[in-house]
């Protein structure tokens, strides 16, 4: 039994995956309630898996409530190769692990090139080519999420209205007729503009069009929105469910 950790920019969310991979337990908190959290029981798993990219305070807070369980802890960086997956980054180090960990799940998700969205805080779009039972990470995008959007636009300019955002943005479409409107439907171009680019490259790169994972709070939203013809799913906790596929590589070596 494995105990998954996904610490993001603002949420930490955590899993115990049995041993074909289900998860049997499932939290998540604020990044700021993480020292008070109940994280699962001890007896519930025998190794630990951490993805971290929030802050080295809150990584610390973590492995200082862990170690008193006594278990082995594996805090993950990104390597330049792992069980058939290429970074091909520059440094491959310097990937955000959670980057690494979503596309170690896509790769063990589908069996064909893909576009691997996570719409949170921040948004990376990462292209996934993948033949002959190999990936290779081409590269991705980082733009802010919808609500960094939203506060920036607030921060740096006068007489805007309330940004509290509008969940029904269909009825608007592309031709906002008020300021608040032109923001946010703003802001989901600017997004689904970047996945469908990155698809368009990805499919001449590859010569077909690739499959779309997209995760993150925000991914029903901007699935919703998007029109590609090929393939889109919407996946809940890619993360976690790399930190499992990464768990397996390790116990196999």
């Amino acid at each position: 039994m494995l105990l998954g950790i996904d610490c993001g920019n603002t949420k930490t969310k955590w899993a115990v995956f049995n041993p074909t991979g289900e998860i049997s337990e499932f939290g998540s908190c604020l990044n700021s309630q993480l020292s008070d959290a109940a994280l699962p029981h001890a007896i519930n798993y025998q190794r630990v898996i951490i993805s971290n990219v929030a802050n080295a305070a809150l990584g610390a807070c973590l492995i200082e409530r862990l170690t008193e369980t006594d278990m082995p802890i594996h805090s993950l960086q990104s390597p330049a190769s792992m069980g058939g997956w290429r970074n091909h980054y520059e440094p491959a180090q310097s990937l955000g692990c959670d980057r690494f960990a979503a596309m170690m799940g896509a790769f063990h998700k589908v069996n064909s090139s893909c576009v691997v969205v996570n719409v949170g805080t921040a948004v990376t779009i990462d292209a996934l080519s993948i033949k002959n039972k190999h990936a290779d990470f081409l590269g991705g995008l980082i733009l802010p999420g919808l609500h960094l959007m939203q506060n920036s636009l607030a921060q740096a300019t006068a007489q805007l209205p309330d940004n509290a955002w509008q969940s029904n943005l269909h009825s608007v479409g592309i031709f906002a007729k008020n300021t608040l409107d032109a923001m946010q439907v703003g802001a989901v171009a600017a997004i689904i503009g970047a996945i469908q680019q990155m698809a368009t490259a990805l499919a001449a790169h590859d010569q077909h069009a690739p499959h779309i994972l997209i995760s993150g709070g925000d991914a029903a939203l901007i699935k919703t929105h998007l029109t590609l013809t090929t393939p889109c799913s919407m996946v809940d906790n890619l993360v976690l469910h790399g930190l499992y596929c990464i768990d397996r590589i390790r116990q196999s070596e």
